[in-house]
């Protein structure tokens, strides 16, 4: 029998609890309907991160092609995938950021769109 997979990952650097596995592709309104009845580990207080938070799973001291961050090494579901944030786009609020993994970069799209999802717990963390 081969070893589980564990459900949550505790960042060290920020305190902030992950959701390890994605569970999939989902449009933004129905991401926060997800985080919102997500339940973990015996932890029902899942949500979507905001923009600061998913951005700390970046190592900006080390760039890769195109000058771009990588994910930190010791985050353990190394991906390039994209992921939404739960934070809305100031300046077109039909739209929410979202990270590329592939490359790191940042940009809105529409809340239509579909793109993965990793919930987060704890305490909320700026900057």
């Amino acid at each position: 029998m081969g070893k589980r997979k564990p459900l949550t990952w505790k960042d060290r650097k920020t305190g902030l609890e992950w959701q390890f596995e994605s569970p999939g592709e989902m449009t933004w309104s129905a991401a926060l309907e997800y985080a919102d009845l997500l339940s973990l580990d015996g932890k029902n207080d899942w949500r979507l991160p905001t923009l600061s938070e998913l951005e700390t799973l970046l190592d900006r001291s080390v760039l890769h092609y195109a000058l771009r961050p990588i994910m930190r090494e010791e985050v353990p579901f190394r991906d390039t995938l994209s992921y939404w944030t739960a934070t809305t786009f100031e300046d077109h609020t039909n739209n929410a950021w979202i990270i590329m993994f592939d490359g790191a970069y940042v940009l809105s799209y529409y809340k239509s769109n579909v793109y993965h999802v990793r919930c987060v717990r704890g305490r909320r963390h700026v900057g």
